[in-house]
């Protein structure tokens, strides 16, 4: 069964192996373009007011197969960072829940829009975010990396979900 929950203290080296094996594996060209700094100290870097660092845990195996953090942009707008989820534990709706979660963190919150910048090499990624409502706003060249922004606005889709329900 898999739980979606706030890290702890304890997750935290769990966590910096999972993001450093998924990126030497899968993104070692891009990886240049991702300093780890913020996951070193997860407290210090999403501990602040409208900040939150998520993991979701394996409870068979008790281990970390994915994660998601909000940063604060601005009092209206949270950058969605670091989603992501296990090589072993994909396509199994981890990283829906890990993005539902956060987007209602984000509404609890009060922010109007969430943003999600990554390169054009996370392709699951930005497919997961724009099957979740993210609209591309922008798509920079910069050499040989393609960078990405995706937002989301959080007043949109609340009004969608009321309409539907």
């Amino acid at each position: 069964m898999i739980t979606i929950r706030r890290c702890s203290k304890e997750d935290e080296a769990s966590i910096i192996d999972l993001i450093n094996g998924i990126m030497n594996n899968e993104f070692r060209e891009v990886k240049h373009a991702y300093p780890t700094e913020d996951v070193e100290c997860i407290e210090k870097a999403y501990g602040g007011i409208g900040e939150a660092f998520f993991v979701a845990l394996d409870g068979h195996a008790h281990k970390v197969v994915g994660t998601v953090a909000i940063k604060k942009e601005d009092e209206r707008v949270a950058l969605l960072r670091r989603l992501f989820v296990a090589p072993t534990h994909r396509n199994q709706k981890i990283g829906k829940k890990l993005i539902d979660h956060a987007l209602e963190f984000c509404r609890e919150v009060g922010y109007e829009e969430i943003v999600f910048k990554t390169t054009s090499r996370m392709s699951g990624a930005i497919d997961l975010c724009k099957k979740n409502g993210f609209l591309q706003r922008a798509h920079i060249v910069l050499g040989p990396i393609e960078l990405i922004k995706l937002a989301l606005s959080l007043k949109e889709s609340a009004h969608l979900l009321k309409g539907k329900s």
